[in-house]
C-alpha cells in the first residue's frame, strides 16, 4: 500500500497546485473538489460532452475529475409507448455494455490537451458474471497504457438496475471479479464497485460478507466502495458503525462519497452529520467525494457543492484529503505537478 502524503506536501499543494484552493476559514463553497465519480456517458450511452462538462467544473470550482462510462446499456423494446432515458424509465431489460470505454475514451483522445489534462479516465465495460471479461480490461490497458487510472465503476448488486438487467446477479466475489482484481494489483491501480451492502426488504447487511471475501482476496487490490454501499431504498440502521469496521479490518477498502449516501445518511440531521465528520476525520485517507453525474451536466454544481456543510466541519489536513489528495494518492498522481508518478503496466 501507499504511504500517506505527508502533511508538507498536502499543504503544498493548497497553496500551489490548485488555484482555488482553501480560505483559512474552512467556510462552505471555499474548497477545490476532485471529482473522483463522474459518469461521462449515460444509459443510452449519450452524453452533453467534455467542453460543457469543463464549464460546469469551473463554475463549481472543480479542477479535475475521475471520469468513466456507463457499464450498463437501457434496452428499448418495442412494445414500450415511449423511449426510455433512464434505467427505471420502465421495466425494459437493461444489458452489460463493453463498446462505453471506446466511446468515452474516443471522445476523450479527441479533446484539447487543456481538457484533457483535467480527466483521469477508468475503465468500466464488463460483464462481472463473465470469466472473460478480465481479458476485455486487459486489451484496454494494453491499448491506452498510462491514459487509464483505474477500473470503474463496475457494477455489482444493484437494486432494481439489477432485478432488471438480464443474467444472473452479479457479486463482488464472483469468480469474475476474483480476476479483476488480481489484474487491478497487477498493475497497481483501484477498481471502483458499486456494491449494495444489503437489499431494500430489510435492514440487515446481507451482501456485506461478499465484499469482505472480495476484500480479502487480495489485499494488494485497492477497493472503492462507490457510495459506501448505499443504493435507493437501502435501509441501514448502524451503517456508520460497519463502515467504521471495515476500515478497520481492511487496509486495502476506500469510500467514496457520493449519490444517495449523502442525503439519506450524512445530511440527516447535524448529530448526523457531526457523526461522519468525526469519522472521516478518524481515518482521513479513506474517502473522497464525487458528483456520480451520469452523462448530463445540469444541476452539477448543486450536486458537487451539496459536500460543503460536511467538508466545512473537518480539520484542514483532512479536508483536503478528502477532497483532493486521497483520489490522487490512490492513481498515482503527484499533487505538485498533477503528472502520473508511474506508467500503468504490470508490476515487476
Amino acid at each position: 500500500m501507499k504511504k500517506m502524503i505527508s502533511v508538507l506536501v498536502l499543504l503544498t499543494l493548497a497553496m500551489t497546485a490548485f488555484s482555488a484552493g482553501y480560505a483559512e476559514s474552512g467556510e462552505a463553497g471555499t474548497c477545490a473538489i476532485i471529482d473522483s465519480h463522474l459518469h461521462y456517458l449515460d444509459f443510452l450511452q449519450e452524453t452533453d460532452g467534455f467542453e460543457a462538462l469543463v464549464e460546469k467544473m469551473d463554475a463549481a470550482n472543480v479542477p479535475y475529475a475521475v471520469i468513466f462510462g456507463m457499464g450498463m446499456a437501457k434496452q428499448w423494446d418495442e412494445h414500450a409507448p415511449a423511449a426510455p432515458t433512464y434505467y427505471l424509465s420502465n421495466d425494459s431489460r437493461c444489458y452489460y455494455y463493453t463498446g462505453t470505454d471506446y466511446i468515452m475514451m474516443t471522445d476523450y483522445l479527441a479533446q484539447p490537451e487543456e481538457i484533457r489534462n483535467r480527466f483521469f479516465p477508468f475503465i468500466c465495460g464488463i460483464n462481472p458474471n463473465d470469466l472473460y471479461s478480465v481479458n476485455h480490461l486487459r486489451r484496454l490497458l494494453e491499448t491506452y497504457g498510462d491514459r487509464i487510472y483505474g477500473i470503474g465503476e463496475v457494477m455489482s448488486r444493484h437494486d432494481d438496475l439489477t432485478a432488471l438487467t438480464y443474467g444472473e446477479p452479479p457479486r463482488a466475489d464472483h469468480p469474475a471479479y476474483l480476476k479483476i482484481y488480481d489484474l487491478a494489483a497487477e498493475y497497481d491501480i483501484p477498481v471502483l464497485i458499486h456494491h449494495n451492502i444489503g437489499p431494500s426488504y430489510t435492514d440487515t447487511p446481507l451482501y456485506l460478507e461478499e465484499m469482505k471475501n472480495a476484500l480479502a482476496y487480495n489485499r494488494d487490490t485497492v477497493i472503492i466502495w462507490a457510495h459506501t454501499g448505499i443504493s435507493r431504498r437501502v435501509v441501514q440502521t448502524s451503517h456508520i458503525q460497519v463502515v467504521e469496521e471495515m476500515l478497520r479490518d481492511n487496509p486495502n477498502l476506500y469510500y467514496d462519497i457520493s449519490w444517495v449516501i449523502f442525503d439519506d445518511y450524512i445530511n440527516k440531521d447535524q448529530e448526523t452529520m457531526n457523526a461522519w465528520a468525526e469519522l472521516l476525520m478518524k481515518y482521513p485517507d479513506r474517502f473522497m467525494i464525487g458528483s456520480d453525474k451520469v452523462g448530463h451536466w445540469n444541476g452539477y454544481e448543486g450536486e458537487i457543492r451539496k459536500y460543503d456543510p460536511l467538508v466545512a466541519l473537518l480539520d484542514e489536513e483532512t479536508r483536503l484529503m478528502v477532497t483532493q489528495t486521497n483520489i490522487l494518492r490512490l492513481i498515482h498522481v503527484d499533487p505538485a505537478t498533477m503528472e502520473r508518478e508511474e506508467e500503468v503496466r504490470p508490476a515487476a
